[in-house]
Protein backbone atom coordinates (compact mmCIF):
# COMPACT_ATOMS: atom_id res chain seq x y z
CA UNK A 1 0.00 0.00 0.00
CA UNK A 2 3.04 2.28 0.72
CA UNK A 3 4.61 2.26 -2.62
CA UNK A 4 1.26 2.69 -3.85
CA UNK A 5 0.62 6.38 -2.27
CA UNK A 6 4.10 6.59 -2.87
CA UNK A 7 3.20 6.86 -6.45
CA UNK A 8 0.51 8.30 -6.53
CA UNK A 9 1.96 11.03 -5.05
CA UNK A 10 5.13 11.38 -7.24
CA UNK A 11 2.33 11.63 -10.02
CA UNK A 12 0.55 14.20 -8.75
CA UNK A 13 4.04 16.12 -7.82
CA UNK A 14 4.95 15.83 -11.55
CA UNK A 15 1.65 16.74 -12.92
CA UNK A 16 1.13 19.30 -10.93
CA UNK A 17 1.30 23.16 -11.00
CA UNK A 18 4.67 24.23 -12.10
CA UNK A 19 7.46 25.63 -10.31
CA UNK A 20 7.26 29.70 -10.26
CA UNK A 21 8.87 31.21 -13.31
CA UNK A 22 10.31 27.43 -14.70
CA UNK A 23 10.49 26.63 -18.16
CA UNK A 24 6.68 24.96 -17.70
CA UNK A 25 5.39 28.44 -15.99
CA UNK A 26 6.85 30.28 -18.73
CA UNK A 27 4.93 28.04 -21.65
CA UNK A 28 1.64 28.69 -19.87
CA UNK A 29 2.67 32.46 -19.11
CA UNK A 30 3.05 32.64 -22.81
CA UNK A 31 -0.55 31.20 -23.45
CA UNK A 32 -1.71 33.89 -20.54
CA UNK A 33 0.01 36.43 -23.03
CA UNK A 34 -1.51 35.63 -26.11
CA UNK A 35 -5.04 36.02 -24.24
CA UNK A 36 -4.35 39.57 -22.96
CA UNK A 37 -5.71 42.49 -25.19
CA UNK A 38 -3.52 44.53 -23.02
CA UNK A 39 -0.08 42.76 -23.91
CA UNK A 40 -1.29 40.81 -27.87
CA UNK A 41 -3.73 43.76 -29.18
CA UNK A 42 -2.34 47.28 -27.65
CA UNK A 43 1.41 46.01 -27.91
CA UNK A 44 1.21 44.84 -31.23
CA UNK A 45 0.02 48.77 -32.33
CA UNK A 46 2.54 50.20 -30.48
CA UNK A 47 4.68 52.00 -33.14
CA UNK A 48 7.65 51.98 -30.11
CA UNK A 49 7.25 48.22 -29.78
CA UNK A 50 7.06 46.98 -33.28
CA UNK A 51 9.77 48.53 -34.56
CA UNK A 52 11.22 45.89 -34.08
CA UNK A 53 10.07 42.47 -35.64
CA UNK A 54 10.91 40.42 -33.03
CA UNK A 55 11.39 41.49 -28.77
CA UNK A 56 12.58 39.05 -26.39
CA UNK A 57 11.75 39.31 -22.60
CA UNK A 58 14.07 37.36 -20.10
CA UNK A 59 13.07 36.90 -16.21
CA UNK A 60 13.93 35.58 -12.92
CA UNK A 61 13.83 35.07 -9.62
CA UNK A 62 16.55 37.14 -7.87
CA UNK A 63 16.80 34.80 -4.70
CA UNK A 64 16.40 31.95 -7.26
CA UNK A 65 19.90 32.88 -8.94
CA UNK A 66 20.54 34.11 -12.53
CA UNK A 67 21.32 31.13 -13.95
CA UNK A 68 17.53 29.59 -14.30
CA UNK A 69 16.59 32.85 -16.25
CA UNK A 70 13.22 31.78 -18.77
CA UNK A 71 12.66 33.90 -21.69
CA UNK A 72 9.65 34.86 -23.88
CA UNK A 73 9.50 35.79 -27.61
CA UNK A 74 7.10 37.97 -28.35
CA UNK A 75 6.96 37.91 -32.07
CA UNK A 76 4.83 41.50 -34.01
CA UNK A 77 2.12 39.75 -36.39
CA UNK A 78 -0.83 40.96 -38.05
CA UNK A 79 -0.83 43.96 -35.69
CA UNK A 80 -0.52 41.48 -32.66
CA UNK A 81 2.33 41.23 -30.23
CA UNK A 82 2.66 37.21 -30.12
CA UNK A 83 4.02 35.07 -27.56
CA UNK A 84 5.36 32.14 -29.69
CA UNK A 85 8.13 30.72 -26.96
CA UNK A 86 8.01 30.70 -23.46
CA UNK A 87 10.71 28.27 -21.95
CA UNK A 88 14.18 28.35 -20.84
CA UNK A 89 16.58 31.00 -21.86
CA UNK A 90 18.06 29.72 -24.97
CA UNK A 91 19.06 33.05 -26.90
CA UNK A 92 21.32 35.90 -25.47
CA UNK A 93 19.88 39.02 -24.76
CA UNK A 94 20.22 42.02 -27.48
CA UNK A 95 19.91 45.98 -26.59
CA UNK A 96 16.70 45.56 -28.29
CA UNK A 97 15.29 42.93 -25.35
CA UNK A 98 14.35 43.26 -21.54
CA UNK A 99 16.10 41.53 -18.50
CA UNK A 100 13.73 41.58 -15.51
CA UNK A 101 14.41 40.14 -12.37
CA UNK A 102 13.24 40.85 -8.29
CA UNK A 103 13.33 38.60 -5.49
CA UNK A 104 10.28 36.34 -5.39
CA UNK A 105 8.34 38.38 -2.73
CA UNK A 106 8.53 40.94 -4.86
CA UNK A 107 7.07 39.77 -8.13
CA UNK A 108 4.05 38.26 -5.97
CA UNK A 109 3.42 41.55 -4.75
CA UNK A 110 3.35 43.09 -7.99
CA UNK A 111 1.06 40.44 -9.45
CA UNK A 112 -1.24 41.25 -6.09
CA UNK A 113 -0.98 44.64 -7.89
CA UNK A 114 0.27 45.87 -4.33
CA UNK A 115 2.31 48.83 -6.60
CA UNK A 116 2.55 49.31 -10.32
CA UNK A 117 6.64 48.98 -12.51
CA UNK A 118 7.32 52.87 -11.68
CA UNK A 119 7.03 51.98 -7.51
CA UNK A 120 8.71 48.78 -8.19
CA UNK A 121 11.11 50.29 -10.08
CA UNK A 122 11.97 53.30 -8.06
CA UNK A 123 12.57 51.71 -4.57
CA UNK A 124 14.64 48.94 -6.38
CA UNK A 125 12.19 46.06 -6.00
CA UNK A 126 12.53 45.05 -9.66
CA UNK A 127 15.52 45.45 -11.81
CA UNK A 128 15.28 46.47 -15.46
CA UNK A 129 17.39 46.25 -18.06
CA UNK A 130 16.37 47.13 -22.13
CA UNK A 131 15.15 49.39 -24.10
CA UNK A 132 13.80 52.27 -21.34
CA UNK A 133 12.18 54.66 -23.98
CA UNK A 134 9.90 51.42 -25.57
CA UNK A 135 8.96 50.56 -21.96
CA UNK A 136 7.89 54.46 -21.08
CA UNK A 137 5.86 54.12 -23.80
CA UNK A 138 3.96 51.07 -23.29
CA UNK A 139 3.50 51.89 -19.27
CA UNK A 140 0.03 49.93 -20.02
CA UNK A 141 0.91 47.16 -21.30
CA UNK A 142 4.15 46.88 -18.79
CA UNK A 143 2.22 47.20 -15.86
CA UNK A 144 -0.67 44.40 -17.57
CA UNK A 145 2.43 42.19 -17.91
CA UNK A 146 3.18 42.71 -13.94
CA UNK A 147 -0.23 42.31 -12.90
CA UNK A 148 -0.51 38.10 -14.98
CA UNK A 149 2.85 37.32 -13.16
CA UNK A 150 0.66 35.56 -10.14
CA UNK A 151 -2.06 34.43 -12.77
CA UNK A 152 -0.44 30.77 -13.44
CA UNK A 153 -1.28 28.84 -10.28
CA UNK A 154 2.57 27.98 -9.25
CA UNK A 155 4.79 26.65 -6.50
CA UNK A 156 6.91 30.12 -5.40
CA UNK A 157 7.72 28.21 -2.31
CA UNK A 158 11.11 25.99 -4.50
CA UNK A 159 13.32 27.89 -6.84
CA UNK A 160 13.28 26.06 -10.37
Amino acid sequence: MKKVLTGVLFVGLAFGKPIFMDAEWAKRFCELWNKTPELSEKLGKSESWTEKPVRKLFLYRKDCGSDKQIQLTIKNENGKAICVYGGWKKDEKTDDDFLMYADTKRWLEMGRKEYGPMKAMLFGRLKFDGPRFVAMRNMGPFEAFLDNIDEIESDTERCP
